[in-house]
């Protein structure tokens, strides 16, 4: 006899509220600038690369430290994100912008930001989820694995933005390489949002009609239901966490 028992089966029954960060969700939009931010500020770019945050942040009146665990970048300080060569509580803001899914024990790199962000600091930066192996890729991170190793850690996922790129395009641009399939990303993403869009859509009719939701709660609904399924798909995160 075949076990009916799926991968899948579960003993929970999660619902959108369970699934959803608790935090402010954008879609498509930019919810930071490095540059105002940065305004007399002690900022450290970790995996700064060849440095290409460093004149943002000094043009803007703040202290730059880059920071790379390997020689031939932009860096002023050699050292990794698992290990940062820093006194507790010394910077403001701690950047890392597509660095996270390289750290082999992305919760370690957490605990290290805590550390020497000051009270109140800001970390904030990008990382990669819905997106293929790439270099040397270990973790990619959902957007529950962003708010949890931020609240083990003392600090507290303020907003997350997705959907501006989704893994399906992503993965389409990497299946057809060498040709160049990177002009009809932005188009791809369009569509994908659009039509996450038509769905939540006919979610607010459903919770309407049949489950029998109030307005109010129909359309706060089928709203976070499009935000969370456009992060469900994202190719990546950016991310503004605050150190309590």
């Amino acid at each position: 006899m075949k076990s009916k028992v799926k991968n899948a089966d579960g003993v929970r029954k999660l619902g959108l509220i369970d699934i959803a960060p608790d935090c402010e969700i954008e879609i498509n939009k930019q919810i930071y600038d490095l540059a105002t931010l940065s305004k007399g500020k002690k900022v450290v770019d970790v995996g700064c690369g060849f440095g290409a945050t460093r004149d943002i942040v000094i043009q803007a009146g703040g202290e730059w430290t880059g920071v790379e665990p390997f020689e031939g970048g932009g860096h002023s300080v050699i050292g990794d994100a698992q290990n940062l060569p820093f006194d507790k509580e010394s910077f403001d803001i701690v950047y890392m912008n597509a660095v996270l899914e390289h750290v082999p024990d992305p919760g370690k790199a957490f605990t290290e930001v805590a550390r020497v962000l000051k009270k109140g600091g800001v970390f904030i930066g990008y990382v990669a989820f819905m997106e293929c192996f790439h270099e040397i890729s270990y973790c990619h991170i959902s957007f529950k694995g962003l708010e949890n190793f931020s609240n083990t850690n003392g600090m507290k996922l303020i907003k997350i933005s997705g959907g501006h790129r989704f893994g399906i395009d992503y993965h389409k641009a990497v299946l057809f390489y060498p040709l160049s399939f990177k002009f009809m990303r932005s188009i791809n993403a369009m569509l994908i949002r659009s039509l996450i869009m038509l769905k939540s859509k006919f979610a607010y009719l459903a919770l309407l009609f049949i489950r029998k939701k109030s307005n109010e709660e129909a359309k706060y609904l089928s709203n976070l239901y499009y935000k969370v399924e456009c992060l469900r798909q994202s190719v990546g995160f950016y991310f503004y966490i605050t150190k309590n």
